[in-house]
């Protein structure tokens, strides 16, 4: 099971790294809220999430709120899927780093040890790119091993190759 399991998962990912990034985009979002309708118990759990915090919004507009997470994490999922194969090049035109004075270092120069802690949000694992676009410092995520040994290898090996 496992061995047919990382064949689909590796031909899907063939897929979307095929694709523009947009329609990648799109497609991940369409996964998204077809993830929405179909996992009872993620949508349950996300509605009463929601519905706790924000208790000034009515049933309607929690369901609505949850159903963009679900499009939008379909989303992030597909787009970190494809730009994993993206090269720096591929990925410039859709990307602007704001590099902080502070970080910016004169010719030569060594740059200070630090570490950035930044939100799960978005398309996190381009935050490891960092490097090709502010020399000298190195960027690295970390993330949880997934249950399948397969699906474990291929994620390793998409965070490799986008240099993760």
């Amino acid at each position: 099971m496992d061995t047919l399991l990382y064949v689909i998962a590796r031909v899907l990912v063939g897929f979307i790294q095929l694709l523009p990034l947009r329609v990648v985009a799109r497609l991940g979002r369409m996964g998204g809220a077809l993830v929405y309708r179909l996992d009872a118990r993620h949508r349950h759990v996300a509605n009463g999430n929601l519905a706790r915090c924000f208790p000034e919004k009515s049933a309607g507009e929690v369901k609505r709120l949850a159903k963009e997470n679900f499009r939008c994490i379909g989303e992030n999922f597909a787009s970190a899927v494809k730009t994993a194969g993206m090269s720096p090049e591929e990925l410039r035109p859709h990307l602007e780093f704001i590099v902080p004075p502070e970080f910016t270092l004169p010719a030569g120069g060594t740059p200070p040890s630090v570490v950035v802690a930044i939100g799960h949000f978005g398309n996190f694992e381009l935050y490891a790119r960092l490097g090709t676009v502010c020399a000298g410092y190195q960027g690295a995520t970390t993330y949880r091993g997934l249950r399948q040994p397969s699906l474990n290898r291929l994620l390793q090996s998409l965070r490799a190759k986008s240099g993760c």
